[in-house]
C-alpha cells in the first residue's frame, strides 16, 4: 500500500465571500487524447452456463487415422496384368546378355578416380575462402561491435515464427521483440465518484472515499481519508464481476451502515451492477442488483447516474431504502431504481414519471437526510440532469415521488453540453439548506451554481424555483491552474456536510500542465477557507 503524495495548498477563492473574486478566463490547457479500450463483452456474474445442443446418437470417436500412401506399402505381383512384369530373371525371359568390363585408371574404376578428384578440389577451395572470410570478418568486428552492444541494451532480439498449414511448415521472421519488460503504467482518473461515512442520520465526518476509473483499463481504484488521519491510495478494487466497461458511469452510497459502501457501475453491453465492501481494503462482493432486476436495467452509454441513500439508515433494517437515477439506453429517458428492504424483490425500477434527456446527460441528486432516526419530515431530495436541448433541469421536493409541476429549467451557458455535474447539499436551516452545483467548465475551469434546498414537505409555502444564482468561478491567487481540470466537462464527484461551518470536498482528474506534468487527481476544499490538494498516483 502506498500513501505517499504530492500536496499543494493555496487559497482558493469564488465570488459569493468576502474577499473572493472571479477571475479572467485563463489559457486553455492543452488538447489531450483519451484513449478507450474495447473489452470483452460481460457475461453476468450469476447466469448459468449456456448448455449444449446433444449430437444424438453415439459420439463417433475420433476420425480414423489417414491412409497411408499406397506407392510406399503396395508391391506389384511378377507378371500381374497391367503393372510392372518384374525382373526378366525371374519371369522365363531370356537373360540379359552380360555386360563388357569397365576400363580403369589408375587401377581404379573411371568414376572413382573423378570423384577423388573432385573431393581434392572442393577441400583446396574450402581452405581458401575460410582464410579469406577470416580475415574479413576479423577487420569488420569492431565496426559491428557497437551496433550489437546497443541492440542487448535495448533487450531486443528476433525470434522466427514456424507455423504450419495444410502439413507445410513455413519459418517466417518477426521483427525484433523485447526481451525486457515494460514498466507499468500509473492509472489515469476518469469517471469518479465519492462518498462521506456518517453515523446514522447524522451530517458529520467519519470517512471520505473517492473512486475513478482509469481511462485505459476497466479497474476502479480507491482513496480513503478516515478523520485525523491523511488520504492513503487504497488500490484497485477486486471481485468486480464483471468488469467495467470503458468510461462506466460510477457511483457510490454509504450503505447499509458506517463500515460499508455501495458502488455501482455498469459492465460492457450497459447492464447496470452493484458491489460492495469497506472503503480501507480492496476486496469487494458483488450485490444482487443486477441478478434481480434480470439484468434488465440498461444505462446508456457515456451517460452519468446520482445514487443517494434515503429514509433511516439502520444497518440494512426496515427503513432501509436507496434512489438511483440513470439514462435508459432504450427510451433516452431518466429511470428511477430503487432499493427497499419491505419489498420483494428489494431491488426494482419504479414507474416514477420522468422527463426525456439527452442520451448523454450527466445526473446527480442532492440529499437532505431526516432530522433524526424517529422522524422524515424534513427529508427530501433535488435531481439535476440535461435535458434534450442541454438545459439544465432541476426537480425540487422529492418526499417518495417527483412532481413535474415543480421542476424548472436552470439556464446556465457556461456548462458544456453533456458534461458532468456534481451536487453538495449544506444541512442548515438558517440557510434554507444551500444546495451547490459543481462542473468543469469549457476551459476546465471549476464552476459552481448555488441554490436553496429546503424542504417542501416540511415548509409547504417554500418556493426553492428561481433561487439559483448565476455561476461563480474557482481560482487561486498565485496561479489560474490551481483548480483547473484536465478535462473540459469532465467527470467529477463532490461530498458536503457542516462541521461548524459549511464542508465540501470536490474530486476530478488534475490539469497535468498545472499538476508538474504529473498524473493524479485535485482536491478542492472548502468552505470557508478554501484549500486545493492534488493527489499524485503512486504504483503499488
Amino acid at each position: 500500500m502506498a500513501n505517499r503524495y504530492s500536496v499543494r495548498y493555496e487559497p482558493v477563492h469564488t465570488t459569493e465571500q468576502a474577499g473572493l473574486e472571479v477571475v479572467d478566463t485563463p489559457q486553455a490547457p492543452p488538447e489531450k487524447l483519451i484513449q478507450q479500450l474495447q473489452h470483452p463483452s460481460n457475461d453476468p456474474a450469476y447466469s448459468s452456463p449456456i448448455p449444449v445442443a446433444s449430437l444424438g446418437g453415439t459420439y463417433p470417436g475420433p476420425p480414423p487415422p489417414p491412409p497411408v500412401d499406397s506407392y510406399g506399402q503396395q508391391g506389384f505381383a511378377a507378371g500381374s496384368p497391367g503393372g510392372y512384369g518384374g525382373h526378366p530373371q525371374f519371369n522365363g525371359a531370356p537373360p540379359l546378355p552380360e555386360p563388357e568390363p569397365e576400363s580403369r585408371i589408375c587401377g581404379l574404376k573411371r568414376w572413382v578416380f573423378f570423384v577423388l578428384i573432385l573431393g581434392a578440389v572442393v577441400v583446396v577451395a574450402a581452405a581458401v575462402g575460410g582464410g579469406v572470410g577470416g580475415a574479413l570478418a576479423g577487420r569488420s568486428n569492431n565496426n559491428n561491435n557497437n551496433n550489437s552492444s546497443a541492440g542487448s541494451s535495448d533487450g531486443q532480439s528476433t525470434t522466427a515464427t514456424t507455423t504450419t498449414t495444410g502439413g507445410v511448415a513455413t519459418t517466417t521472421s518477426a521483427g525484433p521483440t523485447s526481451t525486457t519488460s515494460a514498466p507499468p503504467q500509473l492509472p489515469t482518473p476518469g469517471t469518479f465518484a465519492a462518498v462521506k461515512s456518517s453515523d446514522p442520520n447524522q451530517d458529520n465526518f467519519n470517512s471520505l472515499t473517492y473512486f475513478f476509473q482509469d481511462i485505459n483499463t476497466p479497474d476502479i481504484w480507491m482513496w480513503t481519508h478516515i478523520r485525523g488521519r491523511d488520504w492513503v491510495q487504497i488500490g484497485k478494487l477486486e471481485g468486480l464481476n464483471p468488469a467495467p466497461r470503458a468510461n462506466s458511469s460510477i457511483a457510490a452510497v454509504q450503505a447499509p451502515d458506517a463500515d460499508t459502501i455501495s458502488l455501482f457501475y455498469t459492465a460492457e453491453n450497459g447492464t447496470l451492477f452493484d458491489v460492495t465492501g469497506s472503503p480501507q481494503n480492496t476486496d469487494w462482493s458483488m450485490g444482487t442488483l443486477a441478478p434481480l432486476t434480470n439484468y434488465g436495467v440498461l444505462v446508456s452509454e457515456g451517460s452519468g447516474m446520482g445514487a443517494s441513500w434515503w429514509g433511516n439508515k439502520d444497518d440494512n433494517g426496515p427503513g432501509y431504502r436507496i434512489r438511483i437515477y440513470y439514462v435508459d439506453s432504450a427510451a433516452s429517458r431518466v429511470r428511477e431504481l430503487a432499493y427497499d428492504a419491505n419489498k420483494t424483490p428489494r431491488w426494482f425500477v419504479t414507474d416514477q414519471q420522468l422527463e426525456t434527456c439527452a442520451p448523454q446527460a450527466k445526473i446527480t441528486i442532492a440529499h437532505l437526510p431526516p432530522e433524526n432516526s424517529t422522524s422524515t419530515r424534513r427529508e427530501t431530495a433535488h435531481l439535476f440532469y440535461q435535458n434534450r436541448d442541454g438545459d439544465l433541469r432541476h426537480f425540487p421536493g422529492y418526499d417518495g415521488t417527483w412532481d413535474s409541476s415543480y421542476a424548472e429549467t436552470i439556464r446556465e451557458t457556461s456548462i458544456p453540453p453533456n458534461a458532468y455535474i456534481t451536487a453538495s447539499l449544506y444541512v442548515n436551516a438558517a440557510r434554507n439548506h444551500t444546495i451547490r452545483l459543481w462542473y468543469l467548465d469549457s476551459s476546465s475551469r471549476l464552476g459552481v451554481i448555488t441554490g436553496l434546498g429546503q424542504s417542501k414537505k416540511a415548509f409547504p409555502d417554500f418556493d426553492s424555483l428561481g433561487t439559483f444564482d448565476d455561476r461563480e468561478l474557482v481560482s487561486g491567487f498565485s496561479t489560474n491552474y490551481i483548480s483547473l481540470g484536465q478535462v473540459d466537462g469532465g467527470s467529477i464527484a463532490v461530498v458536503g456536510w457542516g462541521d461548524g461551518n459549511e464542508q465540501v470536498r470536490v474530486y476530478y482528474r488534475a490539469n497535468i500542465r498545472g499538476n508538474g506534468g504529473k498524473n493524479g487527481a485535485v482536491e478542492i476544499a472548502g468552505t470557508p477557507q478554501w484549500q486545493s490538494k492534488v493527489l499524485e498516483i503512486e504504483e503499488l
